[in-house]
């Protein structure tokens, strides 16, 4: 357990990212063919009175009853009658003058599914903006803070829409207020502006606006790259020193391997007597088998903060673009055949993880945990790529540098003990070919001081030589 207790932060990642991320969220794109049929039923309710608005408000509850009730319901025909009837709501609070039918027509909109998710989540942002602003020119923020949170909900699921998604934008906000237009826009684009002042007081926000006035500038589409090469950089030397502790206990493992197969032979069948001696046996040496979770933990900290503050900044990306990306701020995802798959960015990163977990990979004891590490090398940079597609390119470009930095720093302190290891193993390979007379002795399994030592990060003292007088 202890050889993969390294994953641990990582599988803990890949169960919070689709959390974090909104992947588990609406904001699915309206079909383009359903545009003018949204636009033509919200403009025909706008132009009903108060008393047909009743009627129709009756109409489509007995048709909403009927085709939930229906075996064969068409789910796209009922979600759009929800949207209607959630519409007839937001007319009727100011028909009736009871606000209170607001969240009638906000529960309704979270009840219309993924079909028309952009224009429901659109609907449900336009809704809790506007109460939100009511309560805070009343002095009640408490009751502004619930609604302004009930409005970034929406809004962040719009910014996980698909590329070129689209919704509209009712002006004014509300449906009781008269009718100005109906307005067709980006969901993303939308959404981003719309959650920018939200943002600006996080201090992720306010350290990316400092970054990017020293690397150029607001003005200039460099410096956004550059604050996220800087901020790799920073992340990188904040965890070098766990890093290289992290690599001296790989090794010390590395090195203890021949201490636990004698231990593995003598209790061989005795489970319990077996795990009491390794942990003794660690305990003599200082070997600990959890401080390789430590540094994971820690970058998977960073990457969380760096996760938001991108999030946050996340307007600002809007309009920056990177070789082949128009914007940082959309997913690097190529629609093929109406399906949304990973890009050369994505896919880049997925090949640099793979290398790096052969990389950082110990040697196996048993068959069994060799091709375990297998499994783990090509089922994570699997799960990743799929995971990621709905994040920000500018967050995959982020990870992707410090993914590099990574498995530069891990190549360059692991070049020599390869180096060793290989003549050791050139060594042993040549001892096998000689003839038995002229065979020396294997080599002893190191030493616990040498475990000790590299544990500790100590270097061997050196004797020092007596004084001859």
């Amino acid at each position: 357990m202890s050889r993969y207790a390294r994953h641990l932060p990582l599988l803990g990642l890949l169960l919070l990212l689709p959390l974090v991320s909104g992947c588990f969220g609406g904001g699915a794109p309206l079909p383009r063919d359903k545009y003018d049929e949204v636009r033509s039923a919200f403009v025909q309710l706008d132009q009903l009175g108060p008393g047909d608005l009743e009627t129709r408000n009756r109409e489509l509850g007995e048709q909403i009853a009927a085709a939930e009730k229906a075996k064969d319901s068409d789910a796209a025909h009922t979600a759009f009658l929800k949207l209607q009837r959630a519409y007839t709501w937001e007319r009727l609070a100011g028909v009736k003058n009871d606000f209170g039918l607001l969240s009638s027509a906000v529960g309704l909109y979270q009840q219309t599914g993924s079909i028309y998710g952009s224009v429901a989540s659109m609907r449900i942002a336009q809704i809790e903006r506007f109460r939100e602003k009511q309560e805070a020119d009343r002095g009640n923020e408490q009751q502004a803070q619930v609604y302004r949170s009930n409005a970034i909900r929406a809004l962040e699921t719009l910014g996980f829409a698909q590329v070129d998604a689209k919704t509209f934008i009712r002006v004014p906000e509300v449906g009781f207020q008269p009718l100005q237009e109906w307005q067709l826009v980006d969901a993303r684009t939308q959404a981003n502006l719309w959650l920018d002042p939200y943002w600006h007081n996080t201090w992720q926000y306010k350290l990316f606006d400092i970054l990017v006035l020293l690397c150029g500038g607001p003005h200039r589409n460099s410096s956004y790259i550059i604050m996220i090469f800087v901020i790799a950089v920073l992340a990188k030397v904040v965890t070098t020193p766990f890093s290289v502790a992290q690599f001296r206990n790989m090794r010390a493992m590395q090195l203890f391997q021949p201490e636990l197969k004698k231990l593995q032979e003598k209790y061989k069948g005795d489970k319990q007597a077996l795990a009491k001696a390794q942990m003794e046996l660690m305990k003599e040496h200082k070997v600990n088998p959890a401080s390789s979770c430590l540094p994971m933990i820690l970058q998977m900290v960073i990457l969380i903060q760096v996760y938001y503050g991108i999030r946050h900044y996340i307007a600002h990306f809007q309009h920056v673009h990177f070789l082949y990306l128009p914007s940082l701020a959309n997913p690097d995802t190529i629609l093929i055949g109406g399906a949304p798959l990973p890009g050369p960015l994505l896919i880049l990163y997925a090949a640099s993880m793979y290398f790096t977990q052969k990389l950082i990979s110990m040697p196996a004891a048993t068959p069994e945990q060799q091709q375990q590490q297998r499994l783990m090398a090509i089922m994570m940079p699997f799960l990743m790529l799929m995971i990621m597609q709905s994040l920000p390119a500018a967050f995959i470009l982020y990870w992707l540098l410090q993914n590099v930095l990574m498995t530069g720093h891990q190549y360059l302190i692991m070049r020599p003990h390869r180096a060793a290891d290989a003549a050791a193993a050139a060594a042993a390979r040549a001892l096998s070919r000689e003839p038995e007379s002229q065979k020396e002795a294997p080599p002893a399994a190191a030493p616990p001081e040498a475990i000790q030592r590299l544990t500790q990060g100590r270097k061997p003292t050196k004797k020092k030589k007596k004084r001859r007088y």
